[in-house]
């Protein structure tokens, strides 16, 4: 814990933004009107730094001046760039949640009060430091805190020049990628994440005090893949600050590796050609799996008369999906010794799930009927044994409730018993009891932009069908898509096994992990990976992303490519 001294208690967090100028991006300028609303916290002044937008290159930005030798070389970079532009703000502009990503906005607007400095900047243009004057006029304003939204990696005594530093947000894992442009590596290098690590700086580059650091599913374009790092780190930057405002202290997350990656430099033309050469490929294969070929991905169901320990995967058994449809997220239940697979349902004339039942047998399965349908998308239809009753918890994230289900004739009828949750955008909720207290995890879309891959939230009560439900004082436990969201549970007498959807590149459920929980608390939670499931034990397929078992039969899902017609 890095804390403040007596002076700081009592009064607001005083904040001030370094920034190139007063024109900024959608998220500086959130920042600052969430700023302005807060209690125990102001965004007070800007630091202006003069004479760096005339100075700085960006990824988008035109020609430099260089030797005439590499005057063809610029150009083609220019081009390349304007293209690729072009190109990405045309589906940026499409997307629903991010269409306004690119918008620029007037700080002052909002903060009223700036000062202006001109740092020192490096023959390299990448490294910031401020004279002696511009740092006793900084001290001489009392910040509590800088955050730094503008160019250049900060040096020297600017970073002691407030009580708590510097803070900055990077939108990268910095434990694997750092260096710019944001959110533009990962895509293409096809990385399965896209990270994000708030730090208070230090003069190392990129490896500063961690305060924050989250990953995300890496989408298919830069932009799309931009918007939607930058909007969840956001998010994360508030709620670090928040704290920061309520206990006055630095959490510093002690766990740096070292760094052996090179630093990227901006993309050169051989880069950039790339990139546009996949742009263009990835949207003809698009158009051609969806107009010509029409092939699609669908989800499926196979099951296994063993224990999930003794499974072999490419010798399950196919549950036949229905023509236009596809199954997925399988529960199986053992009920007067026969076996009942509750699985998500999707008719792709409607585009929207509802819950269907199977019975299992030695070498088929025979589709019993519709167990569930609501006017919004079903999925994942959890069950669970209590007080002699069956209650099933659906995914309904579409009605913005997590809502609870009581069997009233098995295994086809069915009542809503219970709202949970309300107002929330949940998926993939599991629910369980532990040593006397019950336990509520679930996938919450913290900022409503569609992504509940990334953030597993854990909730407790003493009664499962109550709507009371504690947060977990760690919450979100993880924001990870490699791990964060579930894909069932598999209990083992006294062990828990959560099971984990692990997202890839511009891939939804690419595989599974089996993680054991070690410790779980009011307090505390943890678990370790045990396994992984790759997409390798049927062919030709595309991901995996659920297993559950009942001891005596397993079920787990697939995905595969292929025409809707077969």
């Amino acid at each position: 814990m890095i804390g403040a001294d007596e002076a700081t208690i009592g009064h607001k967090l005083r904040i001030a933004l370094i920034v190139d100028s007063n024109i900024s991006s959608k998220y500086v300028y959130e920042l600052a009107q969430w700023g302005q609303q807060q209690g125990n916290l102001e965004i007070s002044h800007l630091i202006i730094q003069k004479n760096v937008a005339s100075s700085k290159k960006s990824f988008f930005d035109g020609l430099t001046q260089t030797p005439k030798k590499w005057v063809i070389r610029d150009l083609a970079r220019s081009a390349l760039r304007g293209v690729i532009r072009r190109i990405e703000s045309k589906k940026i502009i499409r997307d629903r949640v991010h269409k306004d990503h690119l918008a620029q906005h007037n700080l002052f607007d909002l903060v009223k009060t700036s000062i202006s400095l001109e740092p020192i900047i490096s023959e390299s243009g990448s490294a910031y430091r401020y004279g002696d004057g511009d740092i006793q006029e900084i001290k001489r304003l009392d910040f509590d805190m800088l955050i730094s939204c503008g160019s250049g990696v900060l040096h020297g005594e600017i970073l002691k020049s407030a009580r708590f530093g510097v803070i900055a947000l990077h939108h990268t894992d910095n434990r694997i990628n750092r260096g710019g442009p944001p959110a533009f590596w990962e895509v293409y290098r096809r990385q399965d994440s896209t990270g994000f690590t708030i730090q208070q700086l230090t003069e190392e580059p990129g490896g500063g005090n961690v305060l924050f650091r989250g990953r995300l599913p890496t989408k298919g374009y830069w932009l799309v893949n931009q918007a939607a790092v930058c909007a969840k780190s956001n998010f994360y930057l508030k709620k670090v600050l928040s704290d920061i405002a309520e206990t006055r202290q630095l959490s510093v997350r002690r766990d740096s590796y070292p760094y052996f990656n090179p630093l990227p430099k901006s993309p050169g033309s051989r880069v950039l050609f790339s990139y546009l050469l996949t742009l263009i490929l990835q949207s003809i294969n698009e158009r051609a799996n969806n107009r010509y070929w029409k092939k699609y991905e669908r989800w499926g169901v196979a099951f296994s008369h063993c224990d999930w320990r003794d499974l072999v995967m490419w010798r399950g058994i196919k549950i036949r999906n229905p023509p236009n449809h596809f199954l997925a997220d399988p529960f199986v239940v053992r009920h007067e010794n026969a076996d009942y697979c509750f699985v998500e349902d999707l008719d792709y004339s409607i585009g929207r799930g509802y819950i269907s039942v199977y019975k299992l047998l030695e070498n088929n399965s025979e589709r019993i009927g519709e167990v569930i349908v609501e006017p919004f998308h079903m999925s994942y239809p959890y069950i669970f044994e209590y007080q002699s009753k069956y209650y099933m918890c659906p995914e309904i994230s579409e009605s913005g409730q997590i809502r609870l289900y009581e069997c009233v004739e098995f295994p086809l009828k069915w009542k809503l018993i219970k709202i949970l949750m309300d107002n929330v955008s949940a998926v993939d909720t599991t629910i369980f009891e532990r040593d006397g207290t019950w336990w509520l995890f679930t996938n919450i879309d913290s900022i409503n932009v569609g992504d509940h891959c990334s953030e597993l939230s854990i909730f407790y009560a003493d009664d499962p069908l109550t709507d009371r439900w504690t947060p977990h004082p760690n919450n979100p436990i993880f924001v990870d898509s490699l791990k964060a969201r579930n894909g069932g549970i598999l209990i083992d007498g006294d062990l828990i096994f959560r099971v984990s959807q692990r997202q890839g590149y511009n891939q939804y459920g690419a595989g599974s992990g089996i993680n054991r929980i070690t410790h779980l608390s009011k307090t505390d939670y943890q678990e370790e990976a045990v396994f992984a499931v790759e997409r390798n034990f049927f062919k030709n397929l595309v991901g995996t992303h659920h297993i559950h078992s009942n001891g005596k039969i397993t079920v787990f899902d697939y995905l595969e490519k292929v025409r809707l017609d077969t």
